[in-house]
């Protein structure tokens, strides 16, 4: 074979592997790793195409992922257990003035007031990436079996990332529970892609209010992010945001999504007052470029004074190791952020997979 035959057989093989990455990187965006889109008319938050937070913020790039995959040495311990320490206890019913969360794992919770069962940010599936088998791998198990869930009527969705997005579970739970399910402005036809036409949605925006039997849901504002993609055009086509929960002598629950440090906690004080219950994270603070979306246990300590809630619940934490502290080291940190502001540790209890939390509004 000749040095030109050679060269010309090499051009054609690279840029047909060229042209395949080129129509793969096409397609991620439109199949694998859809994501949400939003057509309405401009405002504090929104462009016309794009959300934005209303406070100044700077954005996760291509460099901080590659930064991070190359410091993965400097990860902190995070152990694997196959059976979590900690059963859910759940009363037949809650209603009236009492109020139950149980940790499912990371932010999935099962909020139970009002006489409804209410699942935030539901994942099942055991890595956190658009195909399982890749990306961030469980740690510990599911804290509540899928068939013992009760029949779930609400299913709360803070915004599309795939730690709090989970397609395979959303499908199973519209197909199995058929729940309302609210989310922010965005993620209603992602929704529908996923979980079919026939599925029960409420887009709505920040402090928008959707009235479900007795209970109220305000959607509340958030600093973070979306995009289910790699690429500038996907970033924040969807809408994120945290969930405000009343009903009428019925305790206040504010499940915070995600969020980084931000003056929406004293507003959303101001607005609908002091929860009840606040189910702040806690997780994925280090390196600190990471906290651009979100808080450590020290600043939720902070959040926590802000809100002055009866009972702090953390979440975000201890399944999936998504950044570079370990599994007690956030547990540390935020016991040590308690006692330096002299918060009692049963205020703001950072609970087990399967751990069942309960009490009565104020």
């Amino acid at each position: 074979m000749t040095l030109r035959i050679r060269f010309a057989l090499t051009s054609l093989i690279l840029a047909g592997f060229g042209t395949l990455l080129l129509a793969g990187d096409l397609l991620m965006p439109r199949w694998l790793c859809r994501g949400g889109e939003w057509t309405g008319p401009v405002t504090d938050h929104f462009d016309g195409v794009f959300f934005y937070n209303a406070e100044p913020s700077t954005l996760y790039k291509s460099s901080n992922l590659l930064q991070w995959l190359s410091q993965r040495h400097q990860k902190g311990d995070y152990p694997t257990i196959q059976q979590n320490s900690h059963q859910p206890q759940l009363a037949p019913c809650v209603d009236s003035q009492d109020w139950e969360v149980t940790m499912v794992n990371h932010s999935s919770m099962l909020i139970r007031t009002a006489g409804l069962n209410i699942l935030t940010d539901p994942v099942w599936s055991d890595f956190t990436s658009p195909l399982q088998g890749f990306g961030p791998k469980r740690h510990r198990p599911v804290g509540l079996k899928w068939e013992e869930l009760p029949k779930i009527d609400i299913c709360l969705i803070s915004h599309d990332h795939y730690d709090h997005y989970d397609a395979d579970t959303l499908r199973k739970l519209a197909r199995e529970h058929r729940p309302l399910f609210i989310v922010p402005l965005g993620l209603g036809g992602l929704l529908q892609y996923h979980c079919g036409e026939q599925t029960r949605i409420i887009e709505a925006d920040w402090w928008e209010t959707i009235q479900h039997g007795k209970l109220q849901v305000c959607l509340t504002p958030a600093k973070h992010w979306s995009n289910r993609y790699r690429k500038t055009y996907t970033r924040n086509r969807s809408l994120w945001c945290g969930f405000f929960l009343k009903s009428p002598g019925g305790p206040s629950i504010y499940y915070v999504g995600d969020s980084a440090r931000s003056g929406c906690f004293a507003d959303i004080r101001a607005r609908l007052g002091s929860p009840d219950v606040a189910l702040i994270p806690i997780g994925a603070y280090k390196p600190d470029w990471i906290r651009n979306g979100h808080i450590s246990p020290a600043e939720a300590v902070e959040v926590f004074q802000t809100l002055q809630p009866r009972q702090a619940i953390a979440c975000h934490f201890g399944t999936w190791q998504l950044a570079n502290e370990g599994y007690q080291e956030t547990l540390n940190d935020l016991n040590t952020a308690l006692q330096k502001n002299n918060i009692p540790a049963e205020r703001f209890i950072a609970p087990d997979n399967g751990q069942t939390l309960r009490g009565k509004a104020d």
